[in-house]
């Protein structure tokens, strides 16, 4: 059986090789051949013959010939003459074909190894394909110095099918102008390399011809300056350097360099040197000539007492107030009561550098507010926000987004804070949210997944500390999410290790951060007052179990901070590390906030009356109606650097309404089904998203939400900034709490509850004195107490420890950790 290859279709005008037609022919066919079928050794092809013409054709032949192996070994649906090459005839039936009709015959034939061949059709009916015209460019010269003239020729092009003065002609000089026309003149001002393109065009065809032409012309110099040191207390002597400046055409020998100090003195050469004697921010300006074209540069110089480091930059110092937000604020109602405090300044784009005032404009406005802290926030990572969709970024890591963090984001914003100008300003920067927690719990969106390989979010943090921890006065602190999202031991321990792993692989290593910063633009309250403990036993249960907290280690922000600092310390982290706690915007208050624990039985009825986050969900994240919290205010607890305002109270957090508008600056965010208030929650479908109705896109200004704030603010919205307010005090009504009204178990294996939630010791005694052993038990939590007696103590840990005590007569329980209740007795 013959081997049948996959079909082939091949289709060929007839060329320039055709019979000529007689002047008198009105004919005006496309004679085609295709090949149907090949094999092996064989082929099937068929000859179409369609009449273009007016007017029939009658008794057509067409012939064709093979230039390699091809035969016929047969036709059908016409006659054949000839052994190769070929003529063909019609059959009475088909040999006239009338104007838009098609005849075609069939042939088979034998063939070699090579491809069936298509060879051309020939005779008086078959009309020629157009042909491409031929483009040929000339010009009087080609190099010269610029303003350079150049004549270009293309009368040398021709059209194969003729007439040649049926062509036209279009210039493309290779300088952004253009010309029509055969021969043309052109001027090159500026010196360069161009190629010159003619297309030349029959109407139906084109072809094109280029000419490359060099303008040699003097190019300006290129200036560079540096200076060492930038900055110090005067008098300052400053060696400058040009030795970087370049001249493209010939190099820097012929260069000659000229300083102005921005002190009203100047100098010359490559490297001199200058005191300033006078305190104040200068600009040396330097100019790089080659006799005939200049260029400048700048050296920022500032001369004063610069501002030693400090552990805690929010200590001791005046807070920069965001002249454009505090505006939006004070047109509020009731706005003026948080107006006048700070707020970060979010760099959310690469546009957002320059955009209004810019980073550079708000810091001269910390300078005119003799601010000596000013806080901004990094967020532009290739592929961020990478679980979410409301504030997604302009770069892509599979669109060479990395390279452009670097080049067109990180840089610009280095070359601003690093000004000297700045030096004496506390400059924090808040580093990246919600990043690196998602490369903890969110591998399985693809975005993610792409953001943990190369250019991603580790490469991405580790760059931009590299770069900013070269700058004396920047104090960086990374994101750390929030205890809602890492706050889950599995999560907490896979976190702390990622994260201190991409800080240790920094160029400093932990010095490139002063601290981590929590709950960034979220609602997780700093403290839930009546629940200060989650292993808190509830009925034999801890509290982190209920519905709301999904068995969560930590049901607060203050908690899950000191711990995150410590764990970080025993990861190799200095003492010294800071934390910070967003709390713009938890505050939780208004008439929803309890005022007292629950004194419901059923756990999660216990919880949600006891705890002051009111959210529908915890993991609801988007336009929450909660409420201002607590005040910039520095050093509020062990461990914890300040509170901070990261999110400006004010500012949505996503799009509400699913048909939404792209926002203009910012077209990569989009809607979140989480900032939908119809829509249920993500991660819950049995309860809704908790968002509020009328949401701009992220970071556009939100009143509807502004005024929530207001309302709900605690401490309220009119109290001043200051410490936070200390716990309630402990509970005193635990029975045995008093030593002379002890818990009495006086019968042996009777097992008695001892509550331990009072935070002091429980006195129990045994007017029965035991026999052997006491039990101490709990079917709930683990449990750590020490049980002190008369003849010593010993600490009982986990869920049951039996010890002997024959002859004991009374126990003093206090609790250490844990379970805050236990059971009792004694054989």
């Amino acid at each position: 059986m013959k081997q049948q290859h996959a079909l082939q279709w091949l289709r060929r005008s007839i060329g320039a090789a055709l019979l000529s037609m007689s002047a008198s022919s009105a004919y005006a066919a496309q004679c085609e051949y295709t090949v149907d079928n090949e094999w092996n050794n064989g082929f099937v092809a068929q000859i179409s013959i369609t009449n273009d013409g007016n007017t029939a054709i009658d008794d057509w032949e067409i012939s064709w010939n093979y230039s390699g192996d091809n035969r016929i070994s047969s036709i059908w649906n016409a006659t054949i003459a000839g052994t190769n090459p070929y003529s063909a005839e019609g059959l009475s039936w088909n040999s006239s074909i009338a104007p838009g009709a098609t005849a075609e015959f069939g042939i088979s034939g034998t063939k070699g190894a090579e491809a069936a061949e298509v060879p051309d059709i020939l005779g008086d009916i078959c009309v020629p394909a157009n042909q491409a015209p031929i483009a040929v460019a000339t010009s009087d010269i080609t190099s010269g110095d610029a303003p350079l003239s150049v004549m270009f020729d293309a009368t040398g092009s021709s059209d194969p099918d003729g007439p040649d003065g049926n062509l036209t002609y279009s210039w493309n000089f290779g300088d952004g102008t253009t010309a029509s026309g055969d021969m043309v003149s052109h001027t090159y001002n500026s010196a360069g390399i161009y190629l010159a393109t003619v297309t030349v065009s029959d109407g139906e065809k084109e072809s094109s011809a280029s000419i490359s032409i060099t303008a040699v012309g003097n190019e300006a110099p290129i200036a560079s300056a540096s200076a060492s040191p930038v900055s110090g207390s005067a008098p300052l002597d400053v060696d400058f350097d040009a030795s970087q400046s370049s001249d493209p055409d010939n190099g820097p020998d012929n260069l000659s360099y000229s300083w102005d100090f921005g002190d009203g003195t100047s100098g010359t050469g490559v490297s001199p040197s200058h005191t300033y004697t006078e305190n104040g921010s200068y600009q040396a300006t330097l100019t790089v000539t080659d006799g005939e074209l200049s260029s400048t540069t700048i050296v920022s110089i500032f001369v004063g007492d610069v501002a030693e480091r400090v552990d805690n930059p929010f200590v001791g110092v005046k807070y920069y107030v965001d002249p454009i937000w505090s505006a939006k604020a004070a047109a509020e109602p009731n706005g003026d009561l948080i107006s006048g405090y700070n707020t970060a300044v979010w760099m959310d784009r690469i546009g957002a550098i320059t955009d209004g005032i810019g980073l550079r404009g708000h810091l001269d406005e910390a300078l005119e507010q003799n601010a000596g802290m000013f806080m901004f926030v990094v967020y532009d990572l290739p592929n961020r926000d990478c679980a979410a969709l409301a504030s997604n970024g302009e770069l892509r890591i599979d669109e060479n987004g990395f390279q452009r963090y670097q080049d067109e984001y990180i840089a610009p914003i280095v070359e601003i804070v690093s000004d000297p100008k700045y030096s004496n300003i506390r400059i924090v920067a808040i580093i990246e949210v919600d990043s690196l927690p998602n490369l903890v719990t969110n591998l399985s969106e693809s975005d993610c997944s792409q953001a943990d390989g190369p250019g991603g979010y580790r490469d991405g943090i580790t760059y931009a500390l590299n770069q900013l921890s070269q700058i004396d006065n920047i104090y960086s602190y990374v994101d750390i999410a929030h205890s809602g999202w890492l706050g889950w031991s599995d999560n907490f321990a896979a976190g702390s290790r990622l994260i201190a792993d991409v800080i240790k692989g920094t160029d400093k290593g932990w010095d490139s951060i002063n601290g981590f910063i929590s709950n960034s633009a979220n609602y997780t309250p700093v403290v839930e007052p009546f629940m200060p403990d989650a292993n808190l036993a509830f009925a034999g249960f801890p509290i982190r179990s209920a519905d709301f907290y999904e068995w969560n280690d930590y049901l607060e922000e203050k908690a899950y901070v000191q711990d995150w600092r410590l764990a970080m310390i025993e990861l190799g982290a200095p003492e010294s590390l800071g934390m910070l706690i967003d709390t713009a915007r938890n505050g939780w208050g208004g008439a929803e906030r309890p005022t007292q624990v629950s004194s419901a039985t059923d756990i999660d009825t216990f919880v949600n009356e006891s705890r002051v986050d009111r959210r529908l969900h915890r993991g609801n994240w988007c336009n929450q109606p909660g409420g201002i919290g607590f005040k910039p205010w520095a050093a509020p607890y062990e461990g914890i650097d300040a509170f901070v305002w990261v999110k400006p109270p004010g500012e949505s957090d996503g799009i509400s309404d699913p048909d939404f508008e792209p926002d203009p600056n910012d077209p990569a965010k989009q809607h979140d089904p989480m900032c939908d208030p119809n829509a249920p929650n993500r991660y819950n479908n049995a309860v809704g998203t908790g968002g509020m109705e009328n949401a701009p896109h992220a970071g556009r200004w939100f009143p509807e939400q502004f005024a929530v704030l207001i309302d709900k603010a605690y401490p309220a919205a009119s109290d001043p900034a200051g410490p936070p307010p200390p716990p309630p005090p402990p509970r005193d009504d635990c029975p045995g709490i008093d030593p002379l009204q002890p818990v009495v178990i006086a019968a042996k294996g009777t097992q008695v509850e001892i509550d331990l939630g009072c935070e002091a010791a429980i006195h129990v005694e045994f007017p029965n004195p035991i026999e052997q052993n006491l039990y101490v038990e709990n079917n709930g939590g683990e449990f750590d107490v020490l049980v002190e007696h008369a003849g010593g103590s010993y600490v009982a840990q986990g869920h049951f420890v039996s010890q002997s005590l024959a002859g004991v007569t009374s126990v003093k329980v206090t609790r250490i950790d844990a379970a805050t209740s236990i059971k009792l007795r004694f054989d």
